[in-house]
């Protein structure tokens, strides 16, 4: 979809997802070998009562999931930062997640041919708690050559 394509309160759902355990410890073994992700032993007398996902890995689930919805398409030009992140309440394992995305700013670039999306991100377990939260910003072409507005 291309910038114009988009409109501020738009909303996307992606597809549910459920984690299990072995994605969690194989996601954090690699990317997050914190104790409370992969130590049985230790995160059971953690503040958590056992093992939880990585917020890292909670992003990414859900972020692969919005991408095979294919909205962005081949007009995405690329990610361009994370205004905010994050984590409300442990993820484990069996959870199952989806998110809820919502298109809460659009800025045409004064070069022309792009404009940059922001996206708030708010991932639900299947209990409707709210795990996680996010907002990024994309670049992504549009259909208009020249803009007058200066990001």
């Amino acid at each position: 979809m291309y910038f114009e394509d988009f409109h501020i309160g738009q909303r996307f759902q992606t597809n549910p997802v459920i984690i299990t355990e072995e994605e969690i410890y194989e996601f954090s073994k690699k990317y997050d070998p914190q104790p409370i992700h992969i130590d049985p032993d230790y995160a059971e007398h953690s503040y958590f009562g056992g093992i939880i996902a990585s917020g890292l890995h909670t992003l990414s689930i859900v972020w692969g999931q919005w991408i095979r919805l294919n909205k962005f398409g081949t007009e995405a030009i690329g990610g361009i930062g994370i205004d905010f992140l994050n984590w409300t309440a442990p993820v484990r394992a069996n959870d199952e997640l989806k998110g809820d995305i919502e298109v809460v700013k659009m800025n045409p670039t004064s070069k022309g041919g792009r404009g940059i999306i922001t996206l708030k991100i708010t991932v639900i377990n299947q209990n409707k708690q709210v795990v996680l939260t996010t907002q990024v910003k994309g670049m992504h072409k549009s259909k208009i050559e020249h803009v007058n507005v200066d990001t």
